[in-house]
């Protein structure tokens, strides 16, 4: 039988135990207030600039937000993305009066669609979410009454040249590029341009024009090409014509580029779902304004004349955006 300790020892053992228990709450705490402090130091520009609008849905749940975007339809707002673990990639929908509605997407075949939910856009009628080659696309209404834990069905899918990992409708045209880093996300050689001011941009933007004889709402061909820089995550186009780009990737400071398409000319042709068409190339010599933003800075939307943006880096697959205060909506008047 073990011999019980003497009062005295074991007061001792509890004050110790208790000294230990405040040293690593307290070291965790000046971690926290550390961190936050470096964060909002470093990206003060951005912090002061943005506003926080409201939380991002499904983080406590896995959910990976990677886009978000207004769906005029019922006043709301859509985020697309993953599951940290296997299973259906969600479409949340946050209404005006802040209710979450987590939705998924039923696929013909009856299996439940697990893409990477790298972009989600809309227009009047439809709701259009990326997928490996192209996108699908879903009735707007039904986006929009679907009640909580509904499966969609689409009303079809599109075909592009690549995989889309960004999308946006803006003002009747639909934004569509590809993702560049170098090793690990690779595009087709004629996708990579030098610009004529000697840049390097190793991507591309397809813009679709709105049209009534097009499936959906838009040409069958892009009427025009943007040649952009590498890791650009979302997209959107400014009331006042900039076009603001969204770079980001790993733990690297994540970058708003403003383009002023006012500025940009045609610097050549591509050939883009089988027709040559113009290309514009924004480098230099339309770069309006470079604000640095935290990590992961990712989705993109411009609406009611402002850009807001969303952060992965506080969902349950990275945590560490949480120490900064990331995991909410904020938006920025580009």
């Amino acid at each position: 039988m073990a011999e019980a300790q003497p009062p005295q020892r074991r007061g001792r053992l509890l004050k110790v135990a208790g000294i230990v228990t405040a040293t690593v709450i307290g070291v965790a705490a000046l971690a926290l207030i550390g961190v936050n402090a470096y964060v909002r130091v470093a990206y003060a520009p951005f912090y002061e600039a943005a506003t926080d609008e409201f939380p991002l849905p499904g983080l406590d749940a896995g959910f990976v937000p990677q886009d978000l975007d207004y769906l005029d339809e019922a006043d709301a707002w859509l985020f697309s993305g993953y599951q940290a673990k296997d299973g259906p990639s969600p479409l949340y929908r946050r209404d005006a009066d802040g209710t979450v509605a987590r939705l998924t997407v039923a696929l013909p075949d009856g299996s439940s669609y697990q893409g990477h939910g790298s972009a989600v856009t809309s227009t009047d009628d439809y709701v259009l979410l990326a997928q490996e080659g192209g996108y699908l696309v879903l009735d707007a209404r039904e986006v929009a009454a679907a009640p909580d834990g509904a499966a969609l069905q689409p009303v079809g899918s599109v075909e592009m040249d690549f995989s889309p990992a960004f999308m946006n409708v803006e003002d009747g045209t639909l934004y569509a590029g590809n993702f560049y880093f170098p090793g690990d996300y690779e595009t087709p050689a004629h996708h990579r341009i030098v610009t004529p001011d000697g840049t390097e941009n190793p991507a591309v933007i397809y813009a679709y024009p709105a049209s009534d004889a097009g499936r959906f709402g838009f040409a069958e061909r892009a009427g025009r090409v943007y040649s952009i820089p590498a890791m650009v995550q979302g997209v959107a186009v400014t009331a006042d014509g900039q076009m603001v780009l969204s770079c980001s990737y790993g733990l690297r400071s994540s970058h708003l580029l403003a383009f002023d398409l006012g500025r940009t000319t045609v610097d050549g042709a591509f050939v883009a779902d089988g027709a040559t068409v113009p290309l514009y190339a924004l480098d230099s010599r339309s770069l309006a304004a470079d604000l640095k933003a935290p990590p992961m800075t990712e989705g993109i939307e411009s609406h009611d004349g402002l850009v807001y943006v969303s952060e992965e880096s506080a969902c349950s697959k990275y945590l560490f955006g949480r120490l900064y205060g990331a995991g909410v909506v904020y938006t920025l008047p580009l």
